[in-house]
């Protein structure tokens, strides 16, 4: 059952910890992001305070109970995007380290009953964890002689599955990240206390990304025959009231008037001149290899920015310091006019992996996203003429959450005949081949089932139009691998 969300505005992240003892309160406030327990929240702490941060992090207390209790309460008057239960654990079986993350893939309780855990976590973590099969909650610890129900599990906690099971209930993300301190021998509490520093000096760690700075940005233009376009898409840029460190125009081999448009320029922008036409991908990449800061924004040349573009987006990264790539809104201008996006092209926000498998959901001209990030997931493929951008968001997102800064800070023009979508018509067949190649490197089955079933349609429709043009050889083609998908 669905349940209606009461939002409070602006907080996207909860991070949910058992005992007060275990989260260094001090360290979060100095650095924004308020710390209370459930009962001050409830006391009505969240309206009195302004969050300039969009990270919550709430003591719940131990036991099943009290954490039910937390997450209902937190699901009603809070709804983030994300809840993150990060506390301590203990663990049931030797053969894991103890004082080390430790990240189940699923949480059960004592009445045997298990939830499956997104593995995925909504902020930037480049640390070793241990992955274990299951983390049991209990209503009560045990010093060594533990029931022989519980041998078949590998840590144990008390709060995990209470959350789990009312957060995914109702939609609301929900990660669980542990640290083990103890064996939950006859040595549990004094192993606990031992290693609890250890704990609060990782995990003020762990949140190290809110001390990044993303004022540094490089713009990045792609141009190709635009000599009507590429000085409005520039000044946009210079305009911009946090101007970017860089600007870098690649020219992908233009022989109309771009480079004397681009020549106007010299003292403001980083020109690169391509040897040779090869597509968006490879002029994109040139810039990105290029820049000299960590982020970098895009913009096509025959788009715009309004003047607070990247203001907007670095104030939106100050609140929500864990997105590693965001995209703003846009306005949509068709041969002079402005249109309405159809519904399944407004913008989602958060973990948009398979809601961009349909069609791309992700705008070049508004995205703002790290350098480190990109080069971890290998640029735009240079192979793809176009369905670059769909490829590499896909990529992305499937394990890091896309933000969305709400203003509308993007003009993207269509309708003029020089446009890639109407060079190459049934553009599904690049989504699919890049589909194909997703789901060969896709390990986990409940994604690799998402896959196949976009791919499936996407098939059937290429199919249906390569018949209907007497196309055979291509619709045997797809025929043949919506076939293989079937058999898998």
């Amino acid at each position: 059952m669905k349940i209606k969300l009461q939002k409070s505005p602006d907080i996207k992240l909860v991070v949910t910890a058992a005992l007060k003892k275990e989260v260094p309160g001090d360290w979060f406030v100095t650095h924004g992001i308020p710390v209370h327990t459930i009962e001050a929240l409830k006391s009505g702490a969240i309206k009195q305070q302004s969050f300039s941060s969009g990270i919550l992090i709430v003591i719940t207390g131990p036991g099943p109970d009290a954490n039910e209790d937390a997450a209902r309460w937190i699901r009603d008057h809070v709804g983030p995007l994300f809840v993150v239960n990060i506390g301590t654990c203990g663990l049931l079986k030797r053969e894991y380290p103890v004082a080390r993350w430790i990240r189940p893939r699923y949480s059960a309780n004592e009445g045997g009953d298990t939830l499956k855990l997104d593995m995925r976590l909504p902020f930037p973590f480049e640390e070793d964890a241990v992955e274990v099969h299951s983390l049991l909650s209990v209503g009560k610890t045990c010093n060594g002689a533990f029931p022989d129900a519980w041998k078949r599990h590998d840590a144990i906690d008390m709060e995990c599955y209470s959350q789990a099971k009312i957060f995914s209930e109702c939609g609301i993300s929900f990660h669980c990240l542990k640290f083990s301190t103890d064996f939950s021998d006859g040595n549990m509490l004094s192993d606990f206390n031992a290693n609890l520093a250890l704990f609060a000096r990782k995990l003020t760690g762990l949140f190290s990304f809110t001390e990044d700075n993303p004022s540094r940005i490089t713009a990045v233009i792609p141009v190709h025959n635009r000599q009507q376009t590429i000085g409005r898409a520039i000044d946009s840029v210079l305009s911009q009231s946090h101007r970017p460190d860089e600007i870098i125009v690649v020219d992908d081999c233009s022989d109309d008037k771009t480079k004397d448009v681009l020549r106007s320029y010299y003292e403001k922008i980083t020109p690169v001149f391509l040897s040779r036409n090869s597509g968006p991908s490879p002029a994109r990449n040139e810039g990105v290899k290029r820049a000299k800061t960590e982020w970098v924004a895009f913009l096509d040349s025959d788009d715009c920015w309004e003047k607070d573009k990247l203001k907007d987006q670095v104030e939106y990264l100050g609140k929500y310091p864990f997105y590693r790539i965001l995209q703003s809104e846009e306005v949509w201008i068709r041969n002079g006019a402005r249109v309405n996006p159809c519904r399944h092209h407004k913008k989602p926000e958060g973990w948009i992996w398979e809601k961009s498998l349909e069609r791309c959901l992700v705008s070049p001209s508004g995205v703002l996203v790290r350098k480190s990030l990109l080069e971890q997931y290998g640029l735009f493929d240079e192979g793809l003429s176009v369905c670059e951008d769909y490829d590499l968001w896909l990529k992305i997102s499937r394990r890091h959450p896309v933000g969305l800064e709400p203003s509308f800070s993007v003009i993207k023009y269509g309708g003029h005949s020089d446009q890639l979508s109407r060079r190459y018509p049934a553009m599904d067949r690049f989504r699919v081949r890049s589909l194909m190649r997703l789901l060969e490197q896709e390990p986990d089955g409940h994604y690799r089932e998402k896959i196949i079933r976009v791919l499936a349609k996407k098939l059937t429709i290429l199919i249906n139009g390569y018949e209907k043009r007497g196309k055979r050889n291509e619709a045997e083609e797809c025929r043949g691998m919506l076939e293989s998908l079937r058999k898998m």
